[in-house]
């Protein structure tokens, strides 16, 4: 490894990109972060160019579709859905069975169990 300072920790790499450790090694394994391993310890070094050539990708504005936050809508159609949906929830929540627990509701909903 040339000069210690080029490399970073996964810990400090992941603080300064704002994202989880697993985050990071998650990446590394579809490919979109190079990471380099120590030799003997196998530990992940993250080059510094690495972190700010994602840094930069993060922040920059790029035309194309994009995720965009919206407050939600406050008008009068919105609302009547939002109370038309919480009845129908409250509606089936009232129809269960005492026994029967919000996961096994969620679980039957999906079709699967979490651990499946």
């Amino acid at each position: 490894m040339p000069e210690a300072m080029a490399y970073l920790t996964l810990k400090r790499a992941s603080r300064q990109l704002g994202v989880h450790e697993q985050t990071l090694r998650s990446w590394e394994k579809r490919g979109l972060i190079r990471m380099v391993r120590l030799p003997g310890s196998g530990y992940r070094r993250v080059p510094v160019t690495e972190v700010e050539r994602l840094r930069d990708e993060m922040v920059s504005v790029k035309t194309g579709p994009r995720v965009r936050l919206e407050p939600p809508r406050r008008d009068a159609e919105a609302l009547a859905r939002a109370v038309a949906l919480a009845e129908a929830v409250r509606n089936e929540l009232a129809g269960l069975e005492e026994a029967t627990t919000f996961d096994d509701l969620l679980a039957t909903r999906r079709g699967r169990t979490w651990s499946s």
